[in-house]
C-alpha cells in the first residue's frame, strides 16, 4: 500500500468511504485534522478533498466542517483540558491520533449543543477503536468521563 492509500499507517485504506452520516463526518474530520498535522496542510482543504473523494452529502460535510472549526478555534483550550486529565503521561507523549480524537470529542461536547454528551463520548470511543491501539478506546473514554464529571455535564 502506498502512503496515500494507508492514511493512518495502520492498514486502513483512505479509499474506503465512510458512512454518509454524522459518524462518517467525524471520521473525515479526524482524517482532515490528522492530514493537517502530518502534512502541514489546511484541515478544511483536506476535508473538501475527502468529501469530494467519498461523495459525502452536504449535511455530512457541514457537520464535519463545524467540528473542525470548533476544534481549531478552541484547540489550545481543549488540549489543555484533556492534558490536565492525563495522569502519569506528558501530553506530547500521547499518540497524535488519540490527542486529535479527544480534541474533536471535546469540541463536540462543549460547543455543539444539539449533540448529546453521551453520543460524543460513544463516537470518540468508536473512533479510537477504529483508528488507534487496542487500549486507546479505554484511555479516551476515561479522559472524557473525567472531564464530564469535572465540568458537571449531564450524560
Amino acid at each position: 500500500m502506498s502512503g496515500e492509500d494507508d492514511f493512518f499507517g495502520d492498514g486502513t485504506s483512505a479509499d474506503e468511504a465512510p458512512p454518509n452520516n454524522r459518524h462518517g463526518a467525524r471520521q473525515v474530520a479526524l482524517q482532515a485534522l490528522y492530514w493537517e498535522q502530518s502534512a502541514a496542510t489546511d484541515s478544511l482543504g483536506a476535508l473538501d478533498q475527502l468529501c469530494v473523494r467519498f461523495g459525502l452529502a452536504q449535511e455530512v460535510q457541514s457537520f464535519a466542517a463545524e467540528l473542525l472549526h470548533r476544534a481549531g478555534e478552541h484547540a489550545a483550550e481543549l488540549d489543555a483540558l484533556a492534558a490536565a486529565r492525563v495522569q502519569h503521561w506528558r501530553w506530547e507523549r500521547i499518540a497524535r491520533i488519540d490527542r486529535l480524537i479527544l480534541r474533536l470529542a471535546l469540541a463536540e461536547m462543549l460547543f455543539i449543543e444539539e449533540v448529546p454528551v453521551r453520543v460524543s463520548i460513544f463516537e470518540a470511543v468508536e473512533l479510537a477503536k477504529s483508528y488507534s491501539t487496542d487500549k486507546s478506546y479505554a484511555f479516551v473514554n476515561g479522559v472524557l468521563d473525567g472531564i464530564v464529571r469535572q465540568k458537571g455535564l449531564s450524560v
